[in-house]
């Protein structure tokens, strides 16, 4: 395991990072036609890739799965020719043309399969990483509601689970399902050459095995997509509860979470019993008459040579045909299972990873031009769900105002913000940045307008410089660490292991939570926006590094529209104008001293404050 580790490290290491090779920040793009809904559609959107190689491939499996039964037919015509001649005669030329019709039958079928292997060797890496870059990049254009839904390990693994199971469906589509389905029509037209009698035999056995196996699709489909559900589920728990480890120690919680994993593991493992039972069932039935088959078929043969129906050429060919005709039901009957349960995983995957994106672009939608930085909340409304937040707000902030919210949680601030930044749609009103709707912007020009320090900050697992060149791709190694000087981090980055190079693990579990925030910090220096938000910007950092940073924020929001929120009133008592946000509502609007002259909810909060810090339990 450690083993692992270490090598995805290495990976992570390796990836060229420097700022010319970094790709350039751009809104989602759709792939050209839809995403597939449906397990049909899906299969329309594999066929789209490459109809082209696709037909090539569906040839050559033809040629390659039909020379068995096309040899077979010589063989038997071999052997009848043989047995009418004498051995001092020598070997028939008639004999020596069905041999030759033998190897040439079986060497183009195996050179087109050769052909194909190499054509397959760069084809399909290609289908993969394209089904996978459409799929993550779909996921990536969800709502921030999406993400808050459903567990991040569990998208991750059904966006690589898609990928992989298509290579495998790939497989199991052209060998097993039109590879055996061409070798059955070619056996059964062969041996109709030789026997219209048997070959009416065979047929029936065909019916009578791979019809019940087809009846059992939609059954072995359905158990496979609830066990690929409850697999993901399984992930998203263990990822949950590594990515909350220091929670589960200092709460001593370890036998909980392995009740808590044990609990799910069971459920994935009753609906796997299952599917695994259904599988069973249909492998025991296509057994059973593969043996009664090659009992019956042998028999009945004996029995039509004795009556002098056919030839002893003939039996060798119909024999051949019967046993290659087990084979072929075989693989189908396999393709057939393992159809079923990638279709089941994939289908799993495609109900997850693509229902309609709640927050869109316009098709019309253009760049954000934001020169002033204007904010504007015009009558706007916006519940969760059936909670309502917001019922026609209206919020003016001019250019270059530095704005400070203040309520209990709860109270609607991070709300604002949120809007703002279009992590979710408002239901009525618009919000104005420079007086441009940000309902009719890209989504992404509008949050490269818009800096944010949040109060819960998480960082790549990538090296220093990386995390904190995030905030401008284009930055040079100069700028990241002018930038790490004004946030005050480069004192601590000069005593890490590699310096800036130190790669500070999942979610920056390597560092403090006040090093942390003093990177999100220096991004935000680096990216320069005109609108600043600060969300509890300095709750991590000690009441040193919380002086300095502040001196720095004096710097950094220069010029800049400003919205800070906060609980510790003092740090945002200095600000051009104070909100008191409540039950979605602005309820008090003015300076400091404004506010603490009119003795409202402001000034209540003010006298409860203990050094500065406003204990929400007095104020809920």
């Amino acid at each position: 395991m450690l083993g692992r580790v270490i090598a995805v490290n290495d990976a992570v290491n390796d990836i060229d990072t420097k700022p010319e090779m970094m790709p350039d920040s751009t809104a989602y793009e759709p792939p050209d036609e839809a995403l597939p809904k449906t397990i049909r559609e899906y299969l329309g959107y594999l066929w789209r890739y490459d109809p082209k190689r696709w037909s090539l491939f569906l040839f050559q499996d033809f040629v390659h799965f039909s020379r068995y039964p096309v040899a077979f037919i010589f063989v038997g015509l071999a052997i009848d020719t043989v047995i009418g001649a004498s051995p001092q005669d020598g070997i028939p030329v008639t004999a020596l043309w069905m041999v030759l019709g033998i190897f040439g039958v079986l060497a183009l079928g195996e050179g087109v399969h050769i052909w194909t292997a190499y054509l397959v060797r760069r084809w399909k890496p290609k289908l993969r990483a394209k089904i996978r870059k459409d799929f993550f990049n779909y996921a990536l254009g969800h709502s921030h509601g999406y993400y808050q839904d459903n567990f991040a390990g569990s998208i991750a693994r059904k966006v690589i689970e898609l990928a992989e199971s298509s290579w495998r469906l790939h497989d199991t589509l052209r060998f097993n399902i039109f590879g055996s389905i061409v070798a059955m029509l070619s056996a059964t037209i062969s041996m109709f050459i030789v026997s219209p009698l048997y070959a009416a035999g065979m047929l029936l056995f065909l019916f009578s095995v791979t019809i019940p196996v087809c009846m059992r699709l939609k059954r072995i489909s359905g158990r496979a997509r609830t066990f690929s559900e409850r697999r993901a589920a399984v992930t998203g728990v263990i990822v949950d509860i590594f990515g909350n480890v220091t929670s589960m120690r200092n709460f001593a919680r370890h036998d909980y979470e392995e009740s808590m994993h044990d609990r799910i593991t069971a459920s994935e493992q009753k609906s796997d019993s299952k599917r695994i039972l259904t599988l069973v069932q249909i492998e025991n039935y296509r057994r059973a008459s593969f043996v009664i088959l090659g009992a019956a078929m042998m028999g009945a043969l004996l029995l039509g040579w004795q009556a002098g129906i056919v030839s002893v050429g003939q039996m060798s060919a119909v024999m051949g045909q019967s046993f290659s005709m087990v084979g072929y039901v075989w693989m189908f009957g396999v393709g057939v299972i393992l159809m079923a349960d990638e279709m089941g995983c994939i289908d799993d995957a495609i109900r997850t990873i693509t229902p309609a994106h709640s927050v869109c672009d316009r098709p019309d939608a253009a760049r954000i031009n934001v020169v002033k930085g204007d904010v504007e909340f015009r009558n706007v409304c916006f519940s969760y769900g059936e909670v309502p937040v917001f019922k026609g707000l209206n919020l003016d902030i001019p250019a270059g105002q530095r704005v400070g919210l203040i309520g209990a949680s709860g109270a609607g601030k991070t709300t604002l913000v949120s809007t703002l930044l279009r992590l979710f749609d408002i239901q009525d009103g618009q919000i104005l940045i420079d007086g441009q709707n940000i309902a009719g912007v890209t989504q992404n020009s509008l949050r490269e307008a818009i800096s944010v320090v949040p109060q819960d900050t998480t960082l790549f697992h990538r090296s220093l410089i990386e995390n904190i060149r995030y905030g401008r791709l284009d930055a040079s190694d100069t700028d990241v660490k002018e930038a790490a000087r004004k946030a005050y981090a480069e004192e601590f980055i000069a005593k890490m292991p590699q310096g800036y190079n130190t790669v500070v693990g999942e979610r920056g579990i390597k560092l403090s939570g006040g090093q942390r925030q003093r990177i999100t910090i220096a991004r935000t220096f680096l990216k320069d926006a005109p609108i600043l938000v600060l969300d509890e910007a300095t709750s991590a950092l000690d009441s040193e590094s919380e002086q300095l940073i502040q001196e720095s924020f004096e710097h950094l929001m220069a010029g800049k529209t400003v919205i800070a929120i906060a609980h510790r009133l003092s740090t945002i008592a200095h600000m051009d104008r104070l909100l008191v946000v409540d039950d979605g509502e602005i309820v008090e609007d003015g300076t400091h001293e404004e506010l603490l002259r009119q003795c409202g909810l402001y000034a209540k909060l003010w006298s409860m404050q203990s050094n500065g810090f406003l204990r929400e339990e007095e104020v809920a």
